[in-house]
């Protein structure tokens, strides 16, 4: 079983059956995983929250372009798309992490949302 595989069940252990499925994409991983971490945000989950960024950061730091991608563009750039994701950003993403993804954010929100974050993490 791959590395990123057994990270994804650590974190979302009640679809250990499901994602041990060769058939489950890491985009898919990162689709119940944006879902999962919109709901623990809503129920005060911090727990949850940390396993779910701290995976997501890990494939967005790995070599390999389909862990990096589906972290980019499967998790990352939606978290401006929920007030819930967008408003806490700094608590959960690095500042460095945070310029390393701003650029797939801005392609899913406005300018003046993109203003509000910015200002989150002190960079205007």
């Amino acid at each position: 079983m791959s590395v990123w595989r057994r990270k994804a069940i650590a974190c979302l252990p009640h679809l250990k059956t499901e994602l041990e499925s060769k058939d489950v994409s890491i985009y898919e991983v990162f689709s119940e995983l944006l879902a999962e971490t919109i709901a623990a945000h809503k129920s005060g989950d911090d727990v949850k929250l940390k396993a779910c960024y701290e995976f997501a950061e890990w494939c967005l730091q790995q070599k390999e372009k389909k862990l990096w991608n589906a972290a980019g563009v499967s998790f990352y750039e939606h978290l401006g798309d929920q007030k819930e994701t967008m408003l806490v950003m700094p608590q959960w993403v690095r500042r460095e992490l945070y310029e390393q993804i701003k650029g797939l954010i801005a392609l899913r929100i406005g300018e003046g949302e993109m203003k509000v974050v910015d200002r989150l993490y002190g960079i205007i």
